[in-house]
Protein backbone atom coordinates (compact mmCIF):
# COMPACT_ATOMS: atom_id res chain seq x y z
CA UNK A 1 0.00 0.00 0.00
CA UNK A 2 2.89 2.25 0.83
CA UNK A 3 4.22 1.84 -2.71
CA UNK A 4 0.81 2.63 -4.32
CA UNK A 5 0.39 5.94 -2.48
CA UNK A 6 3.76 7.31 -3.52
CA UNK A 7 3.10 7.23 -7.35
CA UNK A 8 -0.41 8.64 -6.82
CA UNK A 9 0.94 11.49 -4.70
CA UNK A 10 3.62 12.21 -7.29
CA UNK A 11 1.02 12.27 -10.06
CA UNK A 12 -1.21 14.57 -8.00
CA UNK A 13 1.71 16.91 -7.27
CA UNK A 14 2.66 16.99 -10.97
CA UNK A 15 -0.93 17.75 -11.95
CA UNK A 16 -1.16 20.60 -9.41
CA UNK A 17 2.16 22.00 -10.60
CA UNK A 18 1.16 21.91 -14.28
CA UNK A 19 -2.28 23.47 -13.79
CA UNK A 20 -0.82 26.17 -11.55
CA UNK A 21 1.86 26.94 -14.15
CA UNK A 22 -0.72 27.11 -16.91
CA UNK A 23 -2.85 29.49 -14.90
CA UNK A 24 0.15 31.75 -14.31
CA UNK A 25 1.31 31.74 -17.94
CA UNK A 26 -1.98 32.00 -19.83
CA UNK A 27 -3.00 35.65 -20.27
CA UNK A 28 -6.66 36.31 -19.75
CA UNK A 29 -8.49 37.80 -22.75
CA UNK A 30 -10.74 40.81 -22.10
CA UNK A 31 -14.42 40.05 -22.16
CA UNK A 32 -16.09 41.14 -25.43
CA UNK A 33 -18.46 43.54 -23.64
CA UNK A 34 -15.60 45.34 -21.90
CA UNK A 35 -13.60 45.69 -25.12
CA UNK A 36 -16.64 47.01 -27.02
CA UNK A 37 -17.53 49.54 -24.35
CA UNK A 38 -13.98 50.91 -24.29
CA UNK A 39 -13.93 51.27 -28.08
CA UNK A 40 -17.13 53.36 -28.35
CA UNK A 41 -16.93 57.03 -27.44
CA UNK A 42 -19.73 58.46 -25.34
CA UNK A 43 -22.40 59.92 -27.63
CA UNK A 44 -23.89 63.36 -26.97
CA UNK A 45 -27.45 63.49 -25.63
CA UNK A 46 -30.43 64.67 -27.67
CA UNK A 47 -30.46 67.90 -25.66
CA UNK A 48 -26.76 68.54 -26.40
CA UNK A 49 -27.38 67.89 -30.09
CA UNK A 50 -30.44 70.18 -29.92
CA UNK A 51 -28.22 72.94 -28.55
CA UNK A 52 -25.84 72.43 -31.49
CA UNK A 53 -28.81 72.66 -33.88
CA UNK A 54 -30.05 75.84 -32.15
CA UNK A 55 -26.75 77.54 -32.91
CA UNK A 56 -27.66 77.32 -36.62
CA UNK A 57 -30.85 79.38 -36.12
CA UNK A 58 -31.34 83.14 -35.91
CA UNK A 59 -30.09 84.42 -32.58
CA UNK A 60 -33.19 85.28 -30.52
CA UNK A 61 -31.43 88.39 -29.20
CA UNK A 62 -31.41 89.81 -32.75
CA UNK A 63 -35.08 89.17 -33.51
CA UNK A 64 -35.88 92.88 -33.52
CA UNK A 65 -33.96 92.98 -36.80
CA UNK A 66 -35.08 89.58 -38.11
CA UNK A 67 -38.72 89.40 -36.99
CA UNK A 68 -40.93 88.96 -33.93
CA UNK A 69 -40.50 85.80 -31.85
CA UNK A 70 -43.47 83.40 -31.74
CA UNK A 71 -42.27 79.94 -30.64
CA UNK A 72 -39.06 77.93 -30.32
CA UNK A 73 -37.87 74.61 -28.98
CA UNK A 74 -34.68 72.62 -28.60
CA UNK A 75 -35.10 68.92 -27.97
CA UNK A 76 -34.84 65.45 -29.41
CA UNK A 77 -36.04 64.57 -32.88
CA UNK A 78 -39.55 63.52 -31.83
CA UNK A 79 -42.10 65.80 -30.21
CA UNK A 80 -45.00 68.22 -30.57
CA UNK A 81 -45.26 71.93 -29.73
CA UNK A 82 -48.33 74.17 -29.93
CA UNK A 83 -48.93 77.88 -29.64
CA UNK A 84 -51.95 80.16 -29.85
CA UNK A 85 -51.71 82.77 -32.62
CA UNK A 86 -54.16 84.77 -34.72
CA UNK A 87 -55.47 83.26 -37.95
CA UNK A 88 -53.91 84.69 -41.11
CA UNK A 89 -50.54 85.42 -39.48
CA UNK A 90 -47.62 85.00 -41.90
CA UNK A 91 -44.68 83.21 -40.27
CA UNK A 92 -41.14 82.14 -41.03
CA UNK A 93 -40.07 78.81 -39.59
CA UNK A 94 -36.40 77.93 -39.20
CA UNK A 95 -35.41 74.35 -38.36
CA UNK A 96 -32.05 72.64 -37.91
CA UNK A 97 -31.06 69.13 -36.84
CA UNK A 98 -27.73 67.94 -35.43
CA UNK A 99 -26.98 64.24 -35.59
CA UNK A 100 -27.70 61.50 -38.13
CA UNK A 101 -30.67 60.89 -40.43
CA UNK A 102 -33.49 63.34 -41.08
CA UNK A 103 -36.61 64.70 -39.42
CA UNK A 104 -40.02 65.35 -40.92
CA UNK A 105 -41.38 68.58 -39.45
CA UNK A 106 -45.15 68.88 -39.92
CA UNK A 107 -46.63 72.34 -39.35
CA UNK A 108 -50.42 72.63 -39.08
CA UNK A 109 -52.92 75.36 -38.39
CA UNK A 110 -56.56 74.39 -38.73
CA UNK A 111 -56.87 72.36 -41.93
CA UNK A 112 -53.78 73.94 -43.47
CA UNK A 113 -50.44 72.21 -43.16
CA UNK A 114 -47.03 71.61 -44.67
CA UNK A 115 -44.32 68.99 -44.27
CA UNK A 116 -40.65 69.78 -44.51
CA UNK A 117 -37.77 67.32 -44.47
CA UNK A 118 -34.85 68.56 -42.34
CA UNK A 119 -31.53 66.76 -42.78
CA UNK A 120 -29.47 66.09 -39.66
CA UNK A 121 -25.73 66.76 -39.83
CA UNK A 122 -22.68 67.20 -37.63
CA UNK A 123 -22.68 70.88 -38.61
CA UNK A 124 -26.39 71.67 -39.04
CA UNK A 125 -27.72 74.34 -41.38
CA UNK A 126 -31.04 76.07 -40.86
CA UNK A 127 -33.85 75.36 -43.29
CA UNK A 128 -36.25 78.30 -43.50
CA UNK A 129 -39.75 78.19 -44.97
CA UNK A 130 -42.86 80.37 -44.90
CA UNK A 131 -46.22 79.39 -43.44
CA UNK A 132 -49.47 81.33 -42.88
CA UNK A 133 -51.80 80.29 -40.05
CA UNK A 134 -55.40 79.40 -40.91
CA UNK A 135 -56.75 78.98 -37.38
CA UNK A 136 -56.06 80.45 -33.94
CA UNK A 137 -53.17 78.10 -33.24
CA UNK A 138 -50.14 76.48 -34.77
CA UNK A 139 -48.77 73.00 -34.14
CA UNK A 140 -45.34 71.64 -35.00
CA UNK A 141 -44.83 67.88 -34.95
CA UNK A 142 -41.34 66.42 -35.41
CA UNK A 143 -40.88 62.78 -36.42
CA UNK A 144 -37.37 61.41 -36.62
CA UNK A 145 -38.13 57.87 -37.66
CA UNK A 146 -36.22 54.81 -36.50
CA UNK A 147 -32.86 55.55 -38.20
CA UNK A 148 -32.58 59.12 -36.92
CA UNK A 149 -30.59 60.08 -33.87
CA UNK A 150 -30.09 63.71 -33.01
CA UNK A 151 -31.41 66.94 -31.65
CA UNK A 152 -33.83 69.32 -33.33
CA UNK A 153 -34.22 73.04 -32.85
CA UNK A 154 -36.75 75.31 -34.49
CA UNK A 155 -37.77 78.92 -34.27
CA UNK A 156 -41.09 80.36 -35.42
CA UNK A 157 -41.15 84.11 -35.98
CA UNK A 158 -43.09 86.77 -37.80
CA UNK A 159 -41.23 88.35 -40.72
CA UNK A 160 -39.76 91.82 -40.20
CA UNK A 161 -42.25 93.24 -42.71
CA UNK A 162 -45.16 92.16 -40.50
CA UNK A 163 -44.21 93.95 -37.30
CA UNK A 164 -43.10 97.37 -38.45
Amino acid sequence: MKHAIRPAAAALAAFAFLTGSAACVTPSAPEPQQAASKARPRLPSEQQLGDVAAAALTDQDTLDDAGTFVLSTTDGVDGVARSEIAAGTPLLIEAACAGEGSVTLTVTSGRSGTRQQVACADKPRAKTFAFTTRAGSISLDADGGTATRGGLAYLVRRPVSEHR
